[in-house]
């Protein structure tokens, strides 16, 4: 139902005639103006009313701590998610933004914005996304986000995790999702690490990786409903969509390897107990190779390390561990704690810093 007022004027619109301007559905401009994301008035009858170049200019401006700080976005859109089919959508984003198809940058973010448009069309539960795309020389980017439960809770209750935390930190392994039979986990694992900054917001918390920095940030988020993916690709990109595959998958192109980032896993810097190794490694027996990412990690205790590196392993034989980036405390403790037992194994290649 269009809320127009009755007596409209020359410099502002109805709801109905903005979300037309703006290719917006009126919900969302409902939302963005509850949350005072964008400037609206009311008339003495209670009906919003909008000035389309400030809306432009707010939309251009949300102040959300994004990735994309790049004013208005070059394509705006709303989409329904039932029987939506994302590849359409991209088709008809690249086709209004000119992109090269066979450049690397466009097949890069093809794969990344099918990939999470894809995942809240299957498992957001929502029924609508807001998209924005951002096209310039040096950089593409894009914002999703839909109405849905979250994709932290949608985790947590669907793998039976503690807290949305810990399904924030399950992401990063690779081959986590809820729906097994039509999808592998694959997707937000392999377009986190081919763009050149990643974050996916909601049920108040942001998951932030930055390749260019080799960062993980793990903290709070205003996004409460839904939930907000955004990815940028510098240009050119300095590595191409098969070298990112490559990376983590085996002759076979099976997905072989993961890096569980340890920092994500735990509420401070160090980790001594063997219940949180458990859940560093939990249901990783599909990889060949895992490597434990320690940055960020001051200390850890014996039974975290005789749990991760002796007894997880002696389980799961023909699975690799290996640590990488330590500091020389805890790469002592790695190495006390193998060598003590006799019965664990450190790779060559492990590496402390």
């Amino acid at each position: 139902m269009r809320e127009d007022s009755p007596n409209p004027t020359s410099s502002t619109v109805s709801i109905g005639d903005a979300a037309r301007a703006l290719n917006l559905s009126e919900k969302s401009l409902r939302r963005l103006a509850d949350r005072g994301d964008i400037p609206s008035t009311r008339t003495a009858g209670g009906h919003r009313r909008f000035t389309l170049p400030a809306v432009r200019a707010a939309l251009g401006t949300i102040a959300h701590t994004g990735l994309t700080h790049r004013g208005e976005a070059d394509w705006t859109g709303d989409v329904d998610l039932v029987d939506l089919d994302e590849a359409i959508v991209w088709s008809r984003i690249a086709t209004a933004l000119s992109l090269d198809p066979k450049s690397e940058g466009t097949r890069i973010m093809n794969y990344a914005f099918t990939e999470m448009l894809n995942n809240a069309i299957d498992h957001s539960g929502g029924g609508q996304a807001m998209v924005r795309v951002w096209s310039a020389p040096d950089q593409l980017a894009f914002e999703i986000q839909d109405d849905g439960v979250g994709a932290y809770l949608r985790l947590r209750d669907g793998l039976g995790l503690v807290s949305v935390l810990d399904a924030a930190a399950e992401l990063t392994k690779g081959k986590r999702t809820t729906w097994p039979e039509r999808h592998t986990g694959e997707g937000i694992f392999f377009t986190s690490k081919a763009v050149t900054e990643f974050r996916l917001s909601a049920n108040g918390i942001r998951l932030t990786i930055d390749n260019q920095r080799d960062d993980y940030a793990l903290g709070a988020s205003a996004v409460t409903e839904g939930t907000r993916v955004e990815a940028a690709l510098d240009l050119p990109p300095t590595t191409t969509l098969r070298e990112v595959f490559q990376e983590f998958t085996d002759d076979d192109l099976r997905f072989s390897r993961s890096r569980p980032r340890i920092e994500l896993f735990g509420t401070g810097l160090s980790f001594v107990s063997r219940s949180e190794a458990r859940r560093v490694l939990a249901d990783m027996t599909d990889f060949d190779d895992i490597d434990i990412d320690f940055t960020g990690v001051d200390d850890v205790g014996q039974g975290f390390v005789d749990e991760l590196f002796r007894v997880w392993p002696s389980q799961n034989t023909g699975v690799q561990l290996h640590p990488l980036n330590m500091n020389d405390a805890v790469a002592f403790m790695v190495r006390r704690g193998i060598g003590v037992r006799g019965k664990g194994s450190l790779p060559p290649d492990a590496e402390s810093g």
